[in-house]
């Protein structure tokens, strides 16, 4: 519940400050953790990770969804911040370096909440939208690896 009023404020603070009206603490940080070309339109990352956060809890054991929730979280930022840095071979807009940064941290991080074999099923899985860029990441991230980690869970 605390996520979708987290949700709806945010999504209060972007319509407000696209009528140039700003809420001080909220559109710093929007603005600051935005890419330029979508600071001119409402930023919808925020949204789609809230709508891949809830999804992830109310479709996975607690287990995968806490690992699904740190993939992204984790994950995410690393691949895009390595292949900022480092990225030399390009797969669409993302490297694969990015993707390889991304998959240790996040199959470490998830080693947190699931055993080797589904860290490493979901941050493949994970890591693999990233690269991809299908949809927005912050929504396909999490529920690619929860989906990967609940299937590799199964077999």
């Amino acid at each position: 519940m605390a996520l979708v009023a987290t949700t709806a404020a945010y999504i209060l603070s972007e319509v407000l400050r696209l009528r140039a009206k700003n809420v001080p603490l909220i559109t710093r940080f929007t603005l600051a953790m935005s890419r330029e070309d979508e600071s001119p339109h409402l930023v919808v990352a925020p949204i789609y990770l809230a709508i891949g956060v809830v999804l992830s809890l109310l479709a996975f054991p607690k287990d995968i969804a806490y690992a699904s929730i740190t993939i992204v979280a984790v994950g995410d930022p690393v691949a895009s911040y390595v292949g900022r840095k480092l990225g030399r071979i390009h797969v669409r807009q993302k490297t694969l370096e990015g993707f390889a940064g991304g998959l240790i941290v996040s199959f470490a991080a998830a080693l947190l909440w699931v055993p080797p074999h589904l860290a490493l099923a979901g941050s493949v899985a994970g890591m693999l939208f990233e690269l991809l860029g299908i949809l927005d990441d912050n929504l396909t991230i999490p529920i690619g690896a929860g989906s990967a980690m609940l299937i590799a869970s199964i077999l």
